[in-house]
């Protein structure tokens, strides 16, 4: 009976350091968004997803704070419905929508990165559970996995240049499942093509999206009708 209390003492101490710590490296990441009212960037997005032909193509972005996005680009193309660039920052700003804890650490492009497990509070929220690979030493989200109710597992890495001090990356290469995607009704049409050879598309293999970022502007005031003007 000792060593059981013993041992449940421990666990109590190692998961309230945990957490302890989890906040704190949130609430540093958390002061990089706080410093971000807007931006605009061009973006260059590549594509490589089962049974659909999509060119690659250059384009703009545009945010705002608080969940304002938008990609201008010539012609269709596809992004999850919880992109990082949209909804990341939004999650963890959210302090109150979730609860967070450390469940190990690990070395990811050679940083020291805290796994932390974000659970969510509230049950009409799509997540499931957020595990996020932030870099210990200079708080950044280095690798993301994040389940859904209606879109499965969507993991992304994140590679950054010059705006570390806004966590903004300079590519960011998403993994979907394909068979688990809402995807937009011309692409699931060419999912359907005759031309398409079913026997050589498996919709349970991951597909991948690659986007690149240059020229960010940062805090620039634009006007709010970039979110709504029609594409040239």
């Amino acid at each position: 009976m000792k060593h059981l209390l013993i041992l449940i003492f421990c666990l109590a101490s190692f998961y309230s350091k945990a957490d302890a710590d989890a906040k704190q490296i949130i609430k540093e990441l958390n002061r990089k968004f706080y410093a971000l009212n807007d931006y605009s960037a061009n973006i260059f997005m590549k594509f490589d997803i089962p049974g659909v032909k999509m060119n690659s193509m250059n384009g703009k972005v545009f945010f705002r704070k608080p969940n304002r996005f938008r990609i201008r680009t010539k012609g269709i193309f596809f992004l999850p419905k919880q992109n990082p660039m949209q909804n990341i920052s939004n999650m963890f700003l959210d302090t109150s929508a979730y609860t967070t804890v450390i469940s190990g650490y690990e070395v990811v492009d050679n940083r020291k990165c805290a796994i932390i497990n974000m659970i969510p509070l509230k049950n009409e929220t799509d997540l499931i559970l957020g595990k996020f690979w932030v870099d210990e030493a200079n708080p950044l989200i280095i690798k993301s996995q994040i389940t859904t109710k209606n879109n499965g597992t969507i993991e992304t890495q994140n590679y950054f240049g010059d705006m570390v001090q806004y966590a903004l990356p300079s590519k960011i290469v998403i993994h979907i499942e394909i068979n688990k995607m809402k995807m937009p009704k011309m692409m699931a049409m060419d999912l359907k093509k005759k031309s398409v050879d079913k026997s050589k598309v498996n919709l349970k293999e991951k597909g991948s999206i690659e986007l690149n970022f240059s020229g960010y502007k940062i805090n620039t005031k634009f006007p709010d009708t970039v979110f709504t003007e029609k594409e040239e």
